[in-house]
């Protein structure tokens, strides 16, 4: 099954530029001088920074002690009462289902956590949610669909933080978005369609302003089923390169779904920085977009 075209799209150009714009721009405002809050603050769907960083900072506190408190008496117990205990067990984990066009909240959609039953719930007005007894510090992908007459599916990574967090946004793109894309390409070959069947995957740069990185996905896409976006911030069918500031992506579509994620490769090169996929192992599913963040920090 193929998506049909709307017949006619209001300012294809335009739309895209502004849509995926508020896609993959929104939070960025710091970013213009490379500055990012957290590992994942710029997507707007992680901006407490106690996902990795959290961790990695308390390894090295507690380093010299071996002591989880610090205390040096060497208990790892964060409240001194002899039980051992380091932190919280489980986190309450919410935040905002938002359209990536319109930033406007999603009421209505079925958000899960992908191999974890248990864990899910419905968005409620404004798009809110709020899922309980989520384990902290840990990687999950968040699954966001039940509303495929309006939206394809979304898979967002997360590094869930050692405490609560009410401010995680996950996102879906509309049908009309996913036209309005095709639309534009088919301008550059009008044999380009999109399968509803297979998967999509965004790859998101962190930081808008290391343009000139290079996208290599393995096993390689066949042609017209990729673009990257040039420096007049356009995509450019085929292209593995991210030339825009605006638009910092590169796209992959029509994939065979893959939901134990592994079948896929994702390395990022850039001529001076070093970029780093923050979540190298990922799924793809049926009518679902995978959105993948790449740290691109400047040089020392």
């Amino acid at each position: 099954m193929t998506i049909e075209l709307h017949k006619h799209p209001p300012h294809p150009h335009l739309a895209l530029t502004l849509g995926l714009g508020l896609l993959l721009s929104v939070g960025m405002a710091a970013c213009a001088d490379d500055t990012t809050v957290g590992t994942e603050s710029s997507t707007g769907d992680t901006t407490d920074t106690g996902d990795t960083t959290g961790t990695t900072e308390t390894g090295g506190e507690d380093m010299d002690t071996g002591d989880g408190d610090g205390d040096g008496d060497g208990d790892g117990d964060g409240d001194g009462d002899g039980d051992g205990d380091t932190g919280p067990t489980e986190i309450v984990v919410g935040g905002e289902v938002t359209d990536f066009f319109t930033m406007m909240g999603i009421e209505a959609a079925n958000v899960s956590v992908k191999d974890t039953p248990g864990f899910e719930t419905v968005s409620g007005v404004g798009g809110l949610y709020e899922i309980m007894g989520m384990p902290p510090s840990t990687e999950v992908f968040f699954l966001i669909d039940g509303n495929e007459a309006e939206y394809w599916g979304g898979i967002r990574p997360a590094h869930l933080p050692a405490d609560d967090i009410d401010d995680l946004q996950l996102g879906q793109i509309s049908n009309q978005l996913i036209d309005t894309q095709l639309s534009i390409l088919q301008q550059q070959d009008p044999t380009v369609m999109a399968d509803e069947t297979k998967a999509v995957v965004i790859v998101r740069l962190l930081q808008p302003t290391a343009t000139g990185a290079s996208v290599t996905f393995d096993p390689p896409p066949p042609p017209g089923t990729s673009y990257g976006v040039d420096a007049n911030h356009m995509p450019l069918l085929d292209s593995p390169l991210i030339d825009s500031s605006l638009l910092p992506f590169w796209v992959a579509f029509n994939l065979e779904p893959d939901e134990a994620g592994g079948a896929y490769t994702v390395t990022v090169d850039h001529p001076v920085r070093e970029c780093t996929v923050l979540h190298p192992v990922f799924p793809t599913l049926p009518r679902y977009v995978t959105l993948l963040d790449v740290d691109c920090p400047p040089p020392p």
